[in-house]
């Protein structure tokens, strides 16, 4: 907002600085607490987000000079030039900090309101002491200044609201701070979310102002929120009945800070409790740094999770129009570059595995593909949590009965394993399914007799139909398929000697 046109007045306690000037100026020694003062009711107008605080600091230096003047008038006070001094020096403090305040601008005064608020109280405090040690007195100090403070602070925080919620400010914000510190820019959407959640029933207006201005700073800077716990409003269903859904969870579509469409996964077979959302709270780091490893180029992100309308816990991601692996490559078979797929695939998983992270659960259906046509590793880490949250074995942990076709022997063996080797199995499995549009073991019809099969070391068999070998399934891939599925862990290839050969075909 232009103030080109605007003739501001600066006045405290109702008088001008000229009218302050010349009330005092006659009082001798003043001037230079006099010079300090008129400073401050300046400088208060450029205090961007505590100006109601702000405005009562400086109408209460004001009020401490008055009562200087009163004193000296009087030549009541013995200690008349140690309170001079003592009241320049608390004067001086207060210009200096308020200085700092207001050359903040408007992004980081934002972020530092409660600092900043902090600051103000304590001016107060050490104006209410120099006032007692020197026995000043005025009937233009206010002495109940605490209730007066706290006023001010609803004041200040509801035009932060007001600030935060406005589109035309946050956009100018972006413009102004577009190389901003990844640390400021959490600061500033954490901020965002706690207004959220205070706004959630209160307000809507400024609670959809606050979801839009995230969602804005949240694409800006590439980063996720804060708190991946969503509870104030960041995702809502739409619709009741869930769009699709698996053996363990249904699947929702959701609007997310109300700009983007997200799916929302409820897991059935757990119940949100104080232990799942410690668990989930756990897992949310990971998502993080997942995140800033890869910014959603080969892993779908994770937005966060939260409990919506019932006792599941849900997980909240970006939803992918063109849905699954499976699907895609089904409905884009001639315009496809499989080799060039796959690999993007396997570059996912390198991504988890050199993060020391398994995802557990690789097949072709949690697989999704952006709107680019680029596959996107989904759900990785959820067979941990569900067997976790379940305490009993992986195999046990997954009601999909269809898991003996991916999952690696030994995962049913014990308390079942999984690794990275166990990725890489499941890898040569997913791989094998892009290739051929049907699952492994496309030729056994019982899933048990599948696991069967693999468990004694006998492979799929190799698919010879031209259209397969045509999509890049010859012999040279189909020996490294055959390595990944090797009865021995240790002898399975790693996922950069996968990416490797896929790259020199």
């Amino acid at each position: 907002m232009s103030h080109s046109a605007t003739l501001v007045v600066f006045a405290s306690l109702g008088k001008t600085i000229a009218q302050i000037t010349a009330e005092l100026a006659p009082v001798p020694g003043l001037l230079p607490v006099v010079d300090l003062l008129c400073g401050i009711i300046q400088l208060c107008e450029n205090v961007t987000h505590n100006r109601h605080a702000a405005r009562q600091l400086r109408d209460r230096c004001h009020s401490l000079v008055l009562a200087l003047r009163d004193n000296e008038e009087k030549r009541s006070n013995p200690n008349l030039i140690q309170a001079r001094n003592a009241v320049h020096d608390r004067l001086l403090d207060i210009q200096i900090k308020m200085t700092a305040w207001s050359q903040l601008g408007t992004f980081k005064s934002l972020i530092k309101q409660e600092e900043i608020a902090r600051d103000i109280q304590a001016c107060h405090g050490d104006i209410s002491d120099t006032l007692n040690a020197f026995q000043l007195t005025s009937h233009f100090e206010i002495h109940d200044w605490m209730a007066e403070f706290k006023e001010n602070q609803k004041a200040d925080h509801a035009t932060l609201l007001e600030s935060m919620s406005s589109i035309r400010e946050s956009q100018a914000i972006i413009q102004e701070n577009t190389a901003l510190a990844a640390d400021l820019v959490k600061q500033m959407m954490a901020m965002f979310q706690s207004a959220m959640n205070e706004n959630k029933q209160n307000s809507e207006r400024v609670h959809d102002g606050l979801s839009a201005n995230l969602f804005n700073f949240q694409t800006h800077f590439q980063e996720l929120l804060p708190d991946f716990y969503l509870r104030s409003g960041e995702v809502k269903k739409i619709g009741k009945l869930p769009v699709r859904g698996t053996a363990t969870m249904d699947i929702y579509e959701g609007l997310y800070l109300g700009r983007q469409k997200v799916a929302i996964k409820a897991i059935r077979s757990m119940h949100f409790d104080e232990t799942v959302k410690r668990r989930f709270t756990r897992e949310a780091k990971i998502w993080g740094e997942v995140w800033k490893r890869d910014h959603g180029k080969h892993i779908v992100p994770f937005y966060g999770f939260c409990d919506l309308d019932g006792p599941f816990p849900c997980m909240v991601s970006p939803w992918q129009e063109n849905g699954d692996a499976l699907k895609y490559v089904k409905l884009n078979d001639r315009r496809i570059d499989y080799l060039k797929f796959v690999t993007h695939i396997c570059q996912g998983l390198e991504v988890l595995h050199n993060m020391g992270l398994v995802h557990g659960d690789l097949r072709a259906i949690n697989i999704l593909v952006d709107i680019q046509g680029n596959p996107l590793l989904s759900d990785f880490g959820l067979s941990k949590i569900m067997q976790d949250m379940a305490d009993a074995p992986l195999t046990q942990s997954f009601t999909r009965a269809d898991s003996c076709r991916y999952f690696a022997p030994e995962s049913f063996v014990g308390d079942g394993v999984i690794s990275t080797a166990t990725d890489i199995y499941a890898l040569g499995m997913t791989i094998l399914e892009i290739m051929t549009h049907q699952q492994p073991y496309r030729n056994i019809k019982h899933h048990f007799e599948a696991g069967n099969r693999a468990s004694r070391g006998i492979h799929p068999d190799q698919p010879k139909e031209v259209d397969v070998v045509q999509r890049g399934l010859n012999d040279d891939l189909w020996r490294l398929l055959v390595s990944s599925w090797s009865l021995d862990p240790t002898k399975r290839p790693s996922i950069r000697h996968m990416i490797s050969t896929l790259q020199l075909k």
